[in-house]
């Protein structure tokens, strides 16, 4: 199939990844003491080159990565160049899914994108993620129709508790009743939540596994969740974000950041 590249890329603005250090740090100083870290070099780091369109022609930038460990599959990426931040932010390893790509929406200033498109499964739900790899894989992102992504999700809050029927608009002005305790669902927080981007999620989904661990930045879980509209997605969250007993088989409902990599 041939496609308009030039069609699929879109500029955007961007954000600040604060609330997503927020994720993964119980302290954002520890947080911010990591970031230092691995700009002084503490840190094994590569190099990459990226090509970012200008006004008149396009400019080729380099780049140094670096990934700090945080716990088994979890890490802080921070992105420098001339030892100077960049950006920063967690990376989850996820659960590989299949994805059809409609649009890639880079970052006006950043060497950063988001991508929108539908899981190829049988509900084939519209989402946007967070390409947590783009500064490396830009070219794959917009040269394909279709991937294989690794989906993750990070969760600001969550609980067990009171998980009853509740009233939810819908982004055309309905309304649905849902049983949360049985229900899966995905909705944008867009929705309901004030300041949300437009990789942000509020799901339920049951807990399939989830081990307790220790990182530098504090305390959390990692988990696989089942969620209907996408399936299985791998989650993190600390334990002062999430409220209730924290267990295989719980309902949960979050409010997180969802991100992917190929």
């Amino acid at each position: 199939m041939v496609f308009d590249r030039r069609k699929k890329l879109k500029f955007i603005g961007g954000i600040h990844h604060g609330s997503h250090l927020d994720t993964v740090c119980s302290s954002q100083k520890k947080g911010l003491e990591l970031i230092e870290d691995a700009i002084l070099g503490k840190y094994p780091s590569r190099s990459v080159k990226f090509e970012k369109k200008k006004l008149l022609g396009k400019e080729k930038l380099s780049y140094e990565i670096v990934d700090v460990p945080l716990a088994n599959g979890l890490s802080l990426r921070v992105v420098k160049r001339e030892e100077e931040p960049v950006t920063a932010f967690p990376v989850l390893e996820g659960i590989e899914t299949k994805f059809e790509i409609e649009e890639v929406l880079e970052w006006k200033k950043w060497p950063e994108a988001n991508i929108s498109g539908a899981v190829l499964n049988e509900y084939a739900p519209g989402v946007v993620f967070y390409a947590t790899d783009y500064i490396e894989r830009k070219e794959t992102y917009l040269n394909s129709e279709k991937l294989n992504v690794r989906l993750a999700f990070l969760v600001y809050t969550g609980t067990t508790e009171e998980l009853r029927r509740e009233t939810t608009n819908l982004p055309d002005g309905g309304e649905v009743v849902i049983d949360l305790n049985e229900a899966e669902i995905l909705l944008p927080a867009t929705v309901s939540v004030g300041n949300a981007f437009i990789d942000d999620y509020v799901m339920t989904a049951h807990v399939l596994e989830v081990d307790e661990v220790s990182t530098p930045c504090g305390s959390g879980y990692l988990m696989l969740l089942s969620n209907e509209p996408i399936g299985k997605v791998r989650a993190f969250a600390l334990k002062e974000n999430l409220s209730g007993e924290i267990e295989k088989g719980a309902s949960l409902k979050l409010a997180g950041w969802l991100q992917g990599k190929l």
